[in-house]
């Protein structure tokens, strides 16, 4: 009977070791290449991919406390060409000496000209594959996508602290203009009443030095237009700066107070709760705006009363919006996105205006911008010193 036992045994070990095999064939993390961003521009007729391979190993001794690398800056930059995306990685795939892993991918830069070519093929091919992720930071540029992935990080030896790669950390400490994830451009794609706004990021440069060297930071200076999966033009930050207030994700945005021309306050604003109320008036269509936003006062240079400062910020946020509507307009652009909320709550209009006319919008269809401002915190006057007597 102890026989039995023993080769009954035998045989349940020998059946079940089938089953817990299932990681010997799994690949050692070091025997990878770990894509971190792409970048994807088109010349003539081709396209160009540009893969950001982390270095884990300089990683490493920053958290480590360590150095930095004295042979690389944090990341290689591998490239691939083809007629189609597709055949651009595969040629990537050719030159690498080990296999590329994209399940940790974060970010995705566009270059103009593939922008103007249309991103309907990379969109594509980025929600097709199943390592890819719908959460993936995505940028356009007009500088040199490669120059764009080679740019290291102030301070720092890898590109997982760059802005590139982390938006959201400046965005809320400065809030103007909004990162933007895969999942949102393609939500925006394909609402008939979205405009898509994709951030712009680009290489400032001689803004961060040391001792020896001017180094280039990564920036954003604008959005670009999206129209029907293509390139319609762009707005820098300054034309855009009136959409943070009707924009609910802004988390901390400066406002700077003059008074004769000459810096009197920076006020601090948060959270600002903006109201469109859309309406239609024999055939044309018409938007009254309200904001509400509190803000504190970061700084005071001139003696000014707080209800001045209420008073002009009311004004000046009022003005940035009525701007950056009109920069718009140049465009053809509802660089507001006015007409999301009259395509939500007045379907029916919204279909007999779009078939009038392409684009609903003129210069009258912005009618009332009412902005109500609270100063929660006066914070602290700062004026010259003078010596006692």
């Amino acid at each position: 009977m102890m026989k039995h036992g023993i080769w009954r045994k035998a045989v349940f070990v020998f059946l079940i070791l089938p089953m817990i095999s299932g990681c010997w064939n799994m690949r050692e993390l070091e025997h990878m290449f770990y894509a971190h961003a792409i970048g994807i521009d088109y010349i003539d007729g081709q396209y160009k991919l540009y893969a950001q391979i982390l270095d884990f190993s300089t990683l490493g001794k920053q958290e480590a406390g360590g150095s930095k690398s004295e042979t690389t800056e944090g990341a290689w930059v591998g490239k691939g060409v083809g007629n189609s995306f597709q055949e651009a990685v595969h040629h990537l795939y050719a030159t690498s000496q080990r296999r590329i892993y994209w399940g940790h991918l974060n970010s995705v830069v566009l270059s103009e000209a593939v922008l103007k070519h249309g991103i309907h093929e990379v969109v594509d091919q980025l929600t097709r594959y199943n390592e890819f992720r719908y959460t993936l930071w995505v940028f356009g540029t007009r500088n040199s996508v490669e120059e764009v992935l080679l740019a290291s990080p102030i301070l720092e030896s890898s590109p997982v602290y760059s802005q590139l790669s982390d938006p959201e950390d400046v965005y809320e400490q400065s809030s103007f203009i909004p990162p933007k994830r895969l999942y949102q451009l393609i939500t925006e794609l394909r609402e008939p009443g979205k405009t898509p706004l994709l951030p712009l990021i680009h290489l400032s440069k001689g803004r961060w030095v040391d001792k020896k060297t001017q180094y280039s930071a990564l920036e954003l200076e604008g959005v670009g237009i999206i129209k029907d999966g293509k390139w319609n033009g762009w707005l820098s930050k300054e034309d855009i700066t009136g959409s943070r207030w009707l924009d609910r994700g802004t988390v901390r945005t400066p406002l700077v107070i003059d008074s004769d021309k000459q810096p009197a306050a920076v006020v601090i604003f948060e959270h600002p709760k903006p109201r469109i109320h859309p309406e239609m008036r024999n055939g044309k269509i018409y938007f009254n705006i309200g904001v509400t936003v509190k803000g504190s006062i970061s700084l005071m240079v001139k003696e000014v009363s707080e209800a001045e400062i209420a008073s002009r910020s009311e004004k000046l946020i009022g003005e940035e919006i009525r701007r950056t509507f009109k920069e718009g307009l140049k465009q053809k652009t509802d660089s507001l996105n006015l007409l999301d909320s009259f395509y939500r709550n007045k379907l029916p209009e919204w279909r007999k205006l779009t078939q009038l006319r392409e684009f609903a919008l003129d210069a009258e269809s912005l009618q009332s911008i009412d902005v109500k401002v609270q100063i929660t915190n006066s914070g602290r006057t700062v004026g010259p010193f003078s010596p006692s007597k």
